[in-house]
């Protein structure tokens, strides 16, 4: 028996495979997900909640809030809810490999994906708190997003801005592979708990 044709993989590859094998079975565990409305309105709750203290009374903060998409918990509330609050809200859009912060207004663009994009012009300074899309979090903050590496990029250039995972609770997990360009969450917000994982 030769070896040459063999091909062993390595810890990169390994921990790649992984990751689209859990991509996969997430997007179908989420896709499955019943009473979406009621864990909803909970995470919706725990999230402006006096234990995340994410909002201070007389403080206006800058949010980055992803537009949901699909199966993703909906953040169309939470947006509303920042704005009656007075806080200032700005959205991802994407041009090329880059992610830039742009404000939430009336207008908007759907990206290649078919994720809407606000119409703007884009903000450069840095941003209090970011609430972002994922598949899968687990308890070390790891978390697990599509592959594009969008939000990575863009959290280790804004490395003070608390991260906020905002997924429903059948999303956190014990273990979510990692590598070390993957950026960490400070809070996860579900619908059943608050957790910080500093915490944990």
């Amino acid at each position: 028996m030769t070896t040459n044709r063999l091909r062993f993989v390595t810890g990169e590859e390994d921990i790649a495979m992984r990751k689209k094998n859990l991509r996969a079975y997430m997007k179908e565990k989420r896709g499955e997900n019943e009473n979406r409305d009621g864990k909803e309105t909970q995470m919706l709750e725990n999230l402006f909640s006096e234990r995340a203290g994410l909002i201070q009374k007389g403080e206006t903060k800058k949010w980055f809030v992803y537009l949901s998409f699909s199966s993703e918990a909906r953040t169309d509330l939470v947006i509303e809810r920042l704005l009656e609050l007075g806080q200032e809200v700005f959205c991802p859009r994407v041009d090329g490999k880059d992610m830039y912060a742009v404000r939430y207004g009336e207008d908007f663009s759907l990206s290649k994906y078919g994720v809407r994009e606000p119409v703007g012009e884009i903000y450069n300074g840095e941003m209090d708190i970011v609430i972002l899309p994922m598949l899968a979090v687990d308890g070390q903050g790891n978390r697990l997003g599509y592959g594009g590496g969008y939000y990575d990029k863009w959290l280790a250039a804004h490395p003070n801005c608390k991260r906020v995972a905002f997924v429903f609770d059948m999303q956190l997990l014990k273990e979510v592979p990692s590598e070390e360009t993957d950026q960490k969450m400070d809070m996860i917000i579900t619908d059943k708990q608050v957790l910080f994982v500093k915490e944990i």
